[in-house]
């Protein structure tokens, strides 16, 4: 285990080493994550197992991420915490043909060059998937006042007459 992170990495090395990378990163250094974040002073807690599966032969990397992303409410436009703990495990393979025979358990990580990889971009990506769609507090966030109901808006409309009520009137005169 080592107890400071590299900035890159050679996933495929890793792996055959049976390496444990655990260690904190700076939300600061994830530029894509920081667009979507309403400040980027957290850090993110990242502890990488990289191993071979002993049965298919494949390089894997499980995962856990753990950290509290600043996001914007939807509802309310204020700030709320966001807790975020991931778990994932990641199958490596360096080309796309190779995805369909992995085991389920895997999610596919393409590695299409012989560069090393940055760190804190798996970390990121990962990051930015757990982001919800909608980022909204759990709690009702707006005043009551915010919130109506049809039942609740009275309408100030005359009460219509049905034009067969003329009919109706004609016919008990008979």
């Amino acid at each position: 285990m080592h107890p400071k992170l590299p900035i890159e990495i050679d996933p495929f090395r890793l792996a055959k080493s049976g390496l444990i990378l655990e260690g904190e990163l700076e939300q600061k250094y994830m530029p894509r994550l920081s667009g979507s974040l309403q400040n980027n002073d957290g850090t993110v807690h990242v502890k990488m197992n990289f191993d071979v599966d002993k049965v298919l032969g494949t390089p894997f990397m499980n995962g856990e991420f753990t950290t509290t992303l600043p996001l914007l409410c939807e509802r309310c436009s204020e700030l709320f915490l966001y807790d975020v703990d991931i778990k994932c495990s990641l199958a490596m393979v360096n080309n796309e043909r190779k995805i369909e025979s992995l085991a389920e358990q895997y999610e596919p990580w393409v590695i299409d060059s012989e560069n090393p990889v940055l760190l804190n971009s798996i970390v990121e990506d990962e990051l930015i998937l757990a982001i919800p769609l909608v980022p909204k507090h759990e709690h009702s966030c707006l005043p009551a006042e915010a919130w109506v109901s049809g039942d609740e808006v009275e309408e100030d409309v005359e009460k219509k007459v049905s034009p067969f009520a003329v009919l109706a009137a004609l016919k008990t005169k008979d």
